[in-house]
């Protein structure tokens, strides 16, 4: 982390990011140096945030991207978060990929490899994985796993290994995957469900086992 930042977002996970931010900025700048600083957050409906943070300094729409500054995407849910990169197109290089609990060297030495934008907050991640663009990990990730652009993968969720998640998939708190199961573009995990099968796109899965949705919901794009 070099530059200072802006946060996209100034919802609940854009607050907890900033303190993450600013508590990993400060153990890794060297002596002397000064950590990189949180300019402020951008968003369409908050005018004011919480006592204590930085300002809203603007909008997301029709914010002009600076080559001068970081961009970390603080929303949690995939389909706005596929919908605030896409007004970003062209300047995907400005969201670095942010990891809490490692370093860049850490990740490759595991064969670990992260998108542009995405963001481990917590949880473990094994080896041999691969998260894509956007992607918002909090839980944990098994080996050889493939993680779709714009997946959420919410706290306590655990992924086993030589699971696929396609593009834009929810995961909700404490849901669980079997090994080997590939799950289908936007589809939604409840919490606390497990899923022990295959499942199509935009389907809902909820309970123990999981009880699968089929074409429960519509993709972004409308196809």
């Amino acid at each position: 982390m070099a530059k200072n930042y802006i946060i996209v977002g100034a919802g609940g996970l854009a607050r907890e990011l900033y303190h993450n931010l600013r508590d990993k900025s400060a153990r890794l700048t060297p002596p002397g140096k000064t950590p990189p600083e949180c300019l402020g957050f951008l968003d369409d409906v908050k005018t004011e945030t919480a006592p204590g943070y930085p300002p809203i300094i603007g909008t997301v729409v029709g914010h002009q991207p600076r080559n001068d500054r970081d961009y970390i995407l603080g929303v949690g849910i995939p389909e706005v978060r596929r919908r605030v990169a896409l007004l970003f197109e062209g300047n995907e290089d400005l969201f670095p990929a942010w990891h809490w609990l490692w370093d860049d060297a850490a990740l490759a030495r595991r064969g670990i490899a992260v998108g542009a934008g995405s963001l481990i907050e917590q949880g473990q991640v094994s080896c041999d994985a691969e998260i894509g663009r956007f992607a918002l990990v909090s839980g944990m990730i098994g080996h050889d796993v493939r993680i779709g652009d714009y997946c959420e993968i919410a706290p306590g969720a655990a992924v086993s290994g030589g699971v696929v998640l396609e593009e834009g998939v929810h995961m909700g708190a404490c849901s669980t995957i079997a090994p080997g199961v590939r799950v289908g573009a936007w589809s939604k995990i409840s919490a606390g469900s497990a899923v022990m099968k295959d499942v199509p796109p935009c389907s809902f899965v909820v309970g123990v086992p999981g009880k699968v949705y089929e074409d429960f919901f519509v993709p972004p794009d409308g196809a």
